[in-house]
């Protein structure tokens, strides 16, 4: 198992201060949890990884100095305490804010030397390598608060109701390189999946 080492304050050097700046208020709010012994770093994610027909696991280990985070952002602390106790209009979406922001890092650790250069909106994927017309390529990113593996295969796979990710993703003929990157926060687990080609 590869063990990842990851100082969130590198996600500013790694990707675009636009994607980044909005995305680490929430992942310092959402990751450590409630509980005293998740509260300590490094934040602990295993990490399902999967090219093609071949699946790997390994542990994302993720630190970050709040310091170093307010010399990028001096309102990060501000902003990650008003997302933690709610005091915020963004309040219920925090584990999306999160998951991009989680997103971002699986990129910058699994993809490296690929930047985000745009975000879809309202349509998957979320981030995008490639915006040349009907040749997409990019990650699309969610999160979960609770469930662990189960509910991140619920998004994978999706349910009787309703149709996963991963089939919503395959169904599009405009996207030509795409992958999954799926986080939950209690258990922590993580997915990082390329679905096309």
């Amino acid at each position: 198992m590869t063990v990842y080492r990851y100082a969130l304050e590198q996600l500013y050097a790694d990707q675009d201060f636009e994607w980044v700046v909005d995305t680490i208020p929430a992942v310092v709010a959402w990751v450590p949890g409630d509980s005293r012994p998740k509260r300590s770093q490094p934040f602990r994610f295993p990490l399902r990884h999967t090219v093609g027909q071949y699946t790997s696991t390994h542990q994302l280990e993720l630190t970050w100095d709040i310091g170093q985070l307010r010399a990028q952002d001096p309102t990060v602390s501000q902003r990650a305490k008003r997302l933690r106790t709610g005091k915020t209009v963004q309040r219920e979406h925090l584990a999306e804010l999160a998951a991009y922001g989680l997103t971002l890092v699986a990129i910058s650790v699994l993809m490296p030397r690929r930047r985000v250069v745009a975000m879809n909106n309202g349509v998957a994927p979320d981030f995008l390598f490639d915006v040349t017309p009907n040749r997409l390529s990019g990650v699309e990113a969610a999160g979960r608060s609770r469930g662990g593996w189960g509910a991140l295969n619920a998004v994978g796979n999706g349910t009787p109701k309703k149709r996963g990710k991963r089939k919503q993703l395959l169904a599009r003929t405009d996207i030509a390189e795409v992958s999954l990157s799926l986080w939950c926060a209690s258990p922590r687990a993580s997915v990082m999946e390329q679905v096309k080609p």
